[in-house]
């Protein structure tokens, strides 16, 4: 019988469980220390920061209770911290109340390292909550961008839209307010998209600081690679496909790099799915899928025809299906009674790498 939705819900994809087999750190150092530090600093006064008389107002309010609610979940933790305080006064009176969900995260996220944990074991789980925050806010910061942007293409609808002579002289006295409000709206929003990368590319920064092969992109912390393929194509794919609409490219090379980090099977193949992705998106957006696809071949030829402005050159479309051929055929069909294929780290490297840089190339080219 299927689950309930509701409790498919409740299970997060966490870092500490993600990399709980793959050996990170091996003590708890300064620079560790400094760095929860830092992170947290720049999850409570960045991202989710109080209003001006200190206090959380929704949705920042809402997302502390999120995080701390689905990182104690999956760390198998009541809460994070004690949720209450009370004690007894002069007057032998029981006095007690409840922690803000931020004094709950900050009292766990900032405890003493005391050695009853492994130091990997210490640092995965709060790198879980850096990851939580950032995932949490992407999220938010997303809503705000679609609202915003909904409200300035309704207000554009409504006000070129034919009026009743009876209702014509309002309209024209309320437009230049409404369409003010949906600009002010949508500048915001991407006022807030803006420092929100800008603190997505300083989290990158302090990982480096820290000496820590960490690196946050997409609501996930993964394990950094060479540092050369990590700022030449790593770091610039992710932001290409920073929009809504290649989310499912973004699942599928999550989890390559997280098969290549944790040593599990075919890594590769799931950077080939998701280069495959990319073929449909922008077939589809172009307007080129004729519904006789069968393969990623097919879409190859849709990008390549002379009649559709050769999107990638014969030369490019060539490569591709080398590819596809090579990687996805082999890794996505049973191999029967011969010997299961493999690939090595270098060539899984490549593999991942060839579909990142691929990816770039063509979306820039959208």
């Amino acid at each position: 019988m299927p689950a309930p939705a509701i409790m498919l819900n409740m299970l997060t994809d966490i870092f500490a469980i993600r990399y709980a087999d793959r050996p990170i750190w091996s003590e708890f150092r300064e620079a560790d220390r400094v760095l929860l530090v830092q992170g947290f600093r720049m999850v409570a006064e960045q991202l989710f920061p109080p209003n001006g008389k200190g206090v959380h107002e929704y949705p920042a309010k809402s997302s502390w209770s999120n995080i701390q609610s689905r990182l104690s979940m999956e760390l198998g933790m009541e809460s994070l911290s004690p949720l209450n305080w009370g004690y007894y006064n002069q007057q032998n009176l029981w006095m007690s109340g409840a922690y803000s969900m931020d004094h709950v995260c900050k009292t766990w996220m900032l405890s003493t390292y005391d050695g009853k944990q492994t130091a990997d074991t210490f640092m995965k789980q709060r790198i879980s909550f850096i990851e939580l925050s950032f995932r949490e806010r992407m999220s938010t910061v997303k809503q705000e961008v679609e609202r915003a942007a909904s409200l300035l293409t309704s207000t554009s609808k409504v006000s070129s839209a034919p009026q009743p002579l009876s209702t014509s002289k309002l309209t024209a006295a309320l437009k230049p307010a409404q369409e003010g409000f949906a600009k002010l709206k949508n500048s915001q929003a991407e006022h807030s998209a803006r420092f929100f990368r800008s603190t997505c590319d300083e989290l990158n920064e302090r990982f480096k600081q820290a000496k820590i092969p960490l690196s946050y992109h997409a609501g996930f912390v993964q394990v950094a690679g060479d540092s050369f393929i990590e700022e030449s194509i790593s770091k610039p794919f992710w932001s290409v496909i920073a929009d809504p609409k290649w989310n499912n490219v973004t699942i599928d090379m999550a989890e390559a790099v997280d098969r290549r980090e944790s040593a599990q099977r075919d890594p590769a193949l799931y950077a080939a799915k998701a280069l495959e992705s990319v073929l449909k998106i922008i077939s589809d957006e172009k307007g080129w899928t004729t519904g006789k696809e069968k393969s990623a071949s097919n879409y190859i030829d849709n990008l390549r025809s002379g009649k559709n402005g050769a999107f990638v050159a014969e030369w490019e479309a060539e490569g591709l299906r080398h590819f596809f051929s090579r990687v996805r055929n082999e890794l996505g069909h049973g191999p029967g009674g011969e010997p299961m294929p493999q690939m090595t780290q270098q060539q899984t490297e490549w593999a991942i790498s060839i579909a990142m840089a691929w990816t770039k190339s063509m979306v820039t080219r959208v």
